[in-house]
Order: C-alpha cells, then sequence, then structure tokens
C-alpha cells in the first residue's frame, strides 16, 4: 500500500525505492511474507523510462536473482529484452567497423540474461511490492536516520524539503538503499577507496542504435557471422587501450551509451559533458559519433572515479546497506544485479535467523567478508586489463577466463545459494580456494602479455560459446536445483578446467613472446598453472614443471583454444604501448 496514515512502525523500513531497495522489499515480502516491510523514495511514480538510471545490462547470475528467486522471469521474457551475451569490438585503426576484430555470439545463448529498462522495472516493481503488502512513502526525502542503542528502535525522520510534511517513522531494523548518497557509510565512517581511477558518462538516444548499422550492407560475411538474434541486443563494448564505450538496447525503442575510460589515458575532463562526449567519440569511435550526430539526447550524465568500497555494511546492531550504498564495482562485466542478488539475500537470510530466535553475529561477519569481499575481487580482476583494453586477442583471453571463473564460483552460488553458510559452503571454498591464487597468476600473466605483445596472433570473429569447455562450464553450472553431491563434484571439474585453461593462455602468451620456447612447454604431458608466468628465470623456481594436481587435458584444451586464432596478416606485428600506458604490477 501507499501510505498516507498515521502507520509509522515498521518491522524493516528500506531507505530508497531504486532497484536494490524494491527487490529487497519483494524478497523479503516473499520469504517473510509476516514481515511488515516498508519503503521511502524520494520519486514518485510514475518513473520516467528510457532516461532514468544507468544499470541495464543483466548477467546470468542477476538474471536468476531477478527470475528464479524473485519469480520474475515471466515479467522479464514479456517487458523487457532476451540479452544476445557480451560483445567486443577492437579498434585497430581502419577506420573500417567491419575490419574490427569481432568478440561474440553468433547465436542466442541457452542462459538467458535480460537488458533492462530501469524506468519501466523499477515502476512494475513498486506495484509487485505493494501487491505482495509492503508499504511504500513516496515523493517524500529520507532526512535523518538515527540508529538505536541495543534492543531500542531505529528512527527514520522523512520529508521536510521543499515542502515535504514531516514524519518519524520507527522500526527494528533499517536498510540503506539510497544510493550514492552512501547515507550510513559516511554517518558512521565507513567509506572506503577502491578502485582504479577511472571515470565514466553516459546518454540516452531515442532510437535504435544498432552497431549493425555500421556496416555496408555490401559486407555479406560479417553480416552473417549472426545466424540468430541481432547484435543490437548485445551489451556492446567499443574498446580501445584504456577505454570502452557501451551500446544497450532499451525496451522502450531507445539506446544507452556510455563511456568508461581509465583517467591516466583518458583524462575525465575529455568526455564529461555532452559535447566533449561527442568531440570524443568523434576522435576515438568517429563512426559511431557520426551515426548520432543529428539526435539530441534524453539526458546525459557523468561520474568521476566512480569504484568504491565499504569497512562493512551489514551490522548485528540491525542495519545494512545494500547496492550503491554500500560499494560499487567496475561495470565491465554488467555486476550490479549480481550483487545486489548477493547482498539482499544476505539480509533476508540474517532476517530469518534473528526471527527463529537464533544468533546472528557470526553471519553478519560471514557476509561482510564475503560481499566486500566479492566486491574487491571483481573491481580488481576487471580494472587491472584497463590498459590493454585495444589488445583483441589478450582481451579475448581474459574474457574468456573471467567468463569461465565467474561461471564456475559466482554462477553456482547464486543459483543453488551455496554462498549460504553451511556444511556445503565449507567444503565448495575447501574445493575452490586455489582458483582466487590462480585467477590472480592470470591476471598478472595477461598485463605482463600486454608489456612484452608482439601481436603475432589475430582473429577476425570469436564465438566464446563455439569453444565446447566453454558451453561445458556454463550449462553444467548455471543450473538450480542441484543436491550437494552433484555440487561438490562439479566444483572439482571446474578447477580441473580452469587449469587446463589457463595453461592454454600461457601457452598463446608465449607463442606471441617468445615462440621459440612453446615446443619445450608442449613436451610436458602436465604443467603446474599456479607457476605460470613470462620471466623464464622463473620457471624452475616456481615449480611451473613440477604440479602438485592430476594430469588434465592440458593439450587438448590448447588446441581447441588455439583454433580460435589465426597468424596476424603481414605487417601488423606491432611494438608493445609505450611505457607508462600500462598499470605497473
Amino acid at each position: 500500500m501507499n501510505s498516507n496514515g498515521n502507520d509509522t512502525r515498521h518491522d524493516i523500513i528500506i531507505c530508497g525505492g531504486g532497484l536494490a531497495g524494491l527487490t529487497l522489499a519483494l524478497q523479503l515480502k516473499k520469504q517473510l511474507p509476516e514481515l511488515d516491510v516498508a519503503v521511502v523514495d524520494k520519486m514518485k511514480r510514475p518513473l520516467p523510462e528510457a532516461a532514468f538510471k544507468v544499470g541495464e545490462s543483466t548477467v546470468e547470475v542477476g538474471t536468476h536473482y531477478l527470475g528464479g528467486v524473485l519469480g520474475l522471469y515471466d515479467y522479464l521474457e514479456s517487458q523487457h529484452l532476451r540479452k544476445m551475451g557480451l560483445r567486443f569490438f577492437f579498434d585497430n585503426g581502419s577506420g573500417s567497423f567491419h575490419e574490427r576484430p569481432e568478440y561474440g555470439l553468433s547465436n542466442p545463448p541457452r542462459i538467458r540474461s535480460y537488458q533492462l529498462d530501469r524506468g519501466m522495472l523499477e515502476n512494475d516493481l513498486r506495484d509487485r511490492v505493494e501487491e505482495q503488502g509492503g508499504t511504500l512513502y513516496e515523493g517524500v526525502s529520507v532526512r535523518e536516520i538515527e540508529l538505536a542503542n541495543g534492543e531500542g528502535q531505529h528512527l527514520v525522520h522523512i520529508g521536510g524539503r521543499r515542502g515535504e510534511p514531516k514524519r518519524t517513522l520507527t522500526c527494528r531494523w533499517v536498510v540503506d538503499a539510497m544510493g550514492r548518497r552512501r547515507y550510513l557509510q559516511k554517518h558512521l565512517g565507513l567509506l572506503r577507496e577502491h578502485g582504479e581511477k577511472c571515470s565514466a558518462a553516459w546518454f540516452r538516444i531515442d532510437d535504435e542504435i544498432d552497431v549493425s548499422d555500421l556496416v555496408p550492407a555490401e559486407q555479406t560475411e560479417w553480416h552473417e557471422r549472426i545466424r540468430g538474434g541481432r547484435r543490437y541486443y548485445s551489451t556492446n563494448h567499443l574498446m580501445g587501450d584504456g577505454r570502452w564505450v557501451w551500446l544497450i538496447p532499451l525496451a522502450s525503442g531507445a539506446t544507452s551509451i556510455g563511456i568508461v575510460a581509465l583517467e591516466s589515458v583518458h583524462p575525465f575532463h575529455e568526455f564529461n559533458t555532452y559535447e566533449a562526449a561527442m568531440r570524443w567519440l568523434e576522435k576515438h569511435e568517429p563512426e559511431l559519433a557520426k551515426a548520432i550526430a543529428d539526435y539530441e539526447p534524453l539526458d546525459f550524465r557523468c561520474l568521476r572515479r566512480y569504484t568504491y568500497a565499504s569497512h562493512q555494511v551489514l551490522s548485528s546492531d540491525r542495519w545494512a546497506c545494500t547496492g550503491e550504498a554500500g560499494f560499487f564495482s567496475d561495470p565491465f562485466y554488467s555486476p550490479g544485479t549480481d550483487l545486489i542478488g548477493f547482498a539482499n539475500s544476505a539480509i533476508t537470510e540474517i532476517l530469518k535467523l534473528e526471527r527463529e530466535g537464533k544468533p546472528i553475529s557470526e553471519t553478519v561477519d560471514y557476509f561482510n567478508n564475503f560481499l566486500l569481499g566479492v566486491n574487491h575481487w571483481l573491481t580488481e580482476n576487471i580494472q587491472i586489463g584497463y590498459p590493454y583494453f585495444g589488445h583483441p586477442v589478450i582481451v579475448a583471453c581474459k574474457v574468456l577466463w573471467d567468463t569461465a571463473g565467474g561461471w564456475s564460483m559466482p554462477g553456482p552460488q547464486m543459483f543453488n545459494a551455496t554462498f549460504l553458510p553451511g556444511e556445503t559452503q565449507q567444503e565448495m571454498r575447501r574445493i575452490s580456494g586455489g582458483f582466487f591464487f590462480l585467477t590472480r597468476t592470470m591476471q598478472q600473466l595477461f598485463l605482463d602479455w600486454a608489456k612484452k605483445s608482439q601481436r603475432r596472433l589475430s582473429y577476425d570473429f570469436l564465438d566464446y560459446l563455439s569453444l565446447p569447455v566453454m558451453t561445458e562450464i556454463q550449462l553444467r553450472n548455471l543450473r538450480p536445483d542441484k543436491s550437494s553431491e552433484q555440487l561438490l563434484a562439479d566444483q572439482v571439474k571446474n578447477i580441473k578446467r580452469l587449469e587446463e585453461m589457463a595453461l592454454a593462455f600461457f601457452f598463446l602468451a608465449v607463442e606471441d613472446v617468445m615462440p621459440e620456447r612453446l615446443d619445450e612447454l608442449l613436451e610436458h604431458d602436465w604443467l603446474n598453472a599456479w607457476a605460470a608466468t613470462l620471466d623464464v628465470d622463473r620457471w624452475e623456481k616456481n615449480g611451473l614443471f613440477n604440479p602438485r594436481t592430476e594430469p588434465g587435458e592440458m593439450l587438448s584444451t590448447y588446441e581447441s583454444i588455439r583454433k580460435l586464432f589465426s597468424p596476424a596478416p603481414d605487417g601488423v606485428i606491432q611494438a608493445s604501448p609505450a611505457p607508462g600506458t600500462l598499470i605497473e604490477a
């Protein structure tokens, strides 16, 4: 119900009625229907469509949260756009879009994800929260939150701005979902910086801006790469060293366009207004700039140094932060809804325990470490790659690695709730613990490879689900309703597949940088993936030739991945980027 009465007591008040706050309210009402849930937000319905909030793209984990956990699959299918996966185009300086190396799918993926119109979604979520019995205070600001001591009630003071009537609400639990206002984080001194100095600007165009329209119809081979669906429905990334540009379609028919860049390579002032952004696009993405030159934007927004973290997002003192009120990861892989899903599920689990009369402090500590760790890991692993984002082969390997890791680790955690504390979660962590050290090895390998690359390899088009290992990992892990035994057996397989992939990428790097050493490595049946490095002097020292794990399908995995690439055309081999353009390890 939309509250205009005098009821002021609630079990939980969620301050902020955006995606994070509304999905939390819906989840709580579905899983704890007896709970009195209220949401306070400064905006009233109807919220604007097409030009509302950034964060339109979901991936499989976030989609399962919305669809599987919240029960919105039918709604997403009927009201939003089925996504055609992630797609990347790399700038080779030719000036012809169809000559750019392309990483993406030929056919729609079997595991669904969606492009969301945030205005439409948040309007509809508000209706659903009310249908489930939640209370909405709309068109009223949160002025102050007073946290209680001990078992007292928290006070939420609302109204008082722009003529709003003042009221004070009371609650046992309070959640900050007010985004970058970060009220509780600032009030409690919990703010923490994290991530490289990356900035973004974005705007919406009231039309379909399709990358396929940048390529003449007579380039039939390029157009016929896509056998089902349209490139338009992908989250399209236009890549260059230190930056990327997104194009995301919206169900309203508009297109979201954004610039994301590392400040040391592309200073923020070069794109922090619409006029500046268009000049930046004319320089770095001229074909896109030409295609949108005659449009007036629906909006324009920008953020400088957008990533951040926190020291704490959950408390046994009955407060929590979700969404951007707690932390913000790099948007490169569209993880925002994933992180909302994990945070909201953690809050819901804690409230379940409390209502059962069980202690919550240990669970609160566990979820704080889990959520802050995931945000840190995501941002660090993404942003280490910004300086070489223009290198099609290394980025393809990095995206393959990160995607396989995401499907193997966060994937089953959401699809089967294995992030919740328990014996299965503990055993999963024991089996997969080495992955985080292995991914650190791989991120350093990619960085070193970028510094030394001779660009001996290339590709025109790379369909990542044409790789049997990628299809296997996706279909095995992104399935719900598995038994504990299945989950643990799958995780053993995941670690072995990731080892095999790590060695395959190591061999590709060696082939590019020092091809004379490749045969020496391929003579072995199995190597230590955790010791992969381009520093030959460390091979013996790090134990490259003394693996501690059982042999896997090293050579066959390498051969299947190697087939994706071809020798670079004559004259394309070029030196590494100039010193200073890369993040130093």
